[in-house]
């Protein structure tokens, strides 16, 4: 019973994802780079990562619908973005001002404070 409560858990989680809409953000740009406004929340970039560790996509900025926001790994998207359009080769990752526990593995390449 537990495993079928499982499965049918994780496929209404996969149903109900792919049926929401994406979140139209949008970026201020302060001459020295660009940020990403969500909501009451502020993202700068971070590091360069690779776009195979992005999920979910969940947005895009200014209603350029190709330019996607999306989840990074199992971070919290209150705390971490990621931005495929800024990248060649990879995604921007994008940290919310507030956050000041850098997960295991992430160096900043940018002095923004």
């Amino acid at each position: 019973m537990k495993k079928f409560l499982l499965i049918f858990t994780s496929v209404m989680m996969l149903f109900c994802s792919c049926n929401e809409k994406l979140v139209n953000m949008t970026s201020t740009d302060n001459g020295e780079y660009t940020s990403i406004v969500w909501d009451d929340k502020k993202y700068v970039p971070f590091c360069v990562v690779s776009k195979s560790d992005c999920g979910k996509k969940i947005g895009y900025i200014n209603g350029e619908k190709d330019n996607v926001i999306s989840l990074y790994k199992d971070l919290s998207p209150d705390e971490w973005l990621a931005n495929y359009l800024t990248m060649d080769g990879g995604a921007m990752l994008f940290k919310e001002v507030k956050v000041t526990d850098i997960p295991y593995g992430l160096q900043s390449e940018y002095n923004i404070t």
